[in-house]
């Protein structure tokens, strides 16, 4: 169990950061750190850390509510890759997260086994802030079909390359939009597996065009035979 802090004393966020900080400042790990909403709230408030890069805040029990918190610090502004997966994020904690400028540089995004659910992932798809993103993992969050249809249509993620998707209840309707692709114009790795074995979708992701232009997707196809 992660020790408790006391408020009242806020040198404990100078300890954090001189902990979780990187010999070359670039970048901050609270991983672990239990984190609650008067928490959450002091960290929004209090740290930020210019020059950082890289963000591990898994496993910190995030819940919406402290998200809402979070999502408008000056702590994000810098990061380019954000590691917040195992934590307990809901549509509305990813919406005030896509809402907030302050992400606007990120590159790398992993959310997965969150709670984000489909809504959440329409969320991360019409983001105007989250243009300059590479890489989004999304596994074990059901984004669903209405989903995985959002992302594989957006107009925002252009520079998206790597999506990650495994394990999110993603039958036909999902699948047919991922095959087609319309968004997601340098997309070159799709993971897609653990979805729903619905012979309709998987016939449309084996016979896709445009997935097999990708260098690296993986899906419950079976294989072709030699």
């Amino acid at each position: 169990m992660a020790p408790k802090v006391n408020l009242e004393d806020l040198t404990w966020i100078r300890r954090w950061i001189k902990k979780g900080l990187s010999k070359d400042k670039k970048t901050l790990d609270l991983s672990s750190r239990r984190f609650n909403l008067p928490i959450a709230i002091e960290v929004a408030e209090g740290m930020a850390v210019p020059g950082i890069e890289i963000l591990y805040m898994h496993g910190c029990w995030l819940k919406d509510s402290y998200m809402e918190e979070l999502a408008v610090s000056d702590l994000f502004a810098p990061v380019k890759e954000l590691w917040m997966y195992e934590n307990s994020i809901g549509s509305a904690g990813v919406q005030y997260l896509a809402e907030s400028e302050k992400f606007e540089n990120l590159r790398y995004l992993s959310l997965y086994s969150n709670k984000i659910g489909p809504e959440g992932a329409v969320a991360l798809a019409e983001s105007p802030y989250l243009s300059r993103l590479e890489t989004l993992d999304l596994s074990f969050n059901k984004v669903g079909d209405e989903g995985a249809a959002a992302l594989a249509r957006s107009k925002h993620l252009n520079r998206l390359k790597v999506l990650h998707l495994d394990a999110n209840g993603i039958g036909t309707a999902g699948m047919a939009a991922l095959a087609e692709c319309s968004g997601l114009r340098n997309l070159t790795t799709l993971n897609l597996t653990y979805n729903r074995m619905e012979p309709d979708g998987l016939e449309l992701l084996a016979a896709s065009p445009r997935l097999k232009q990708l260098e690296t997707f993986k899906s419950d196809v079976p294989p072709e035979d030699d």
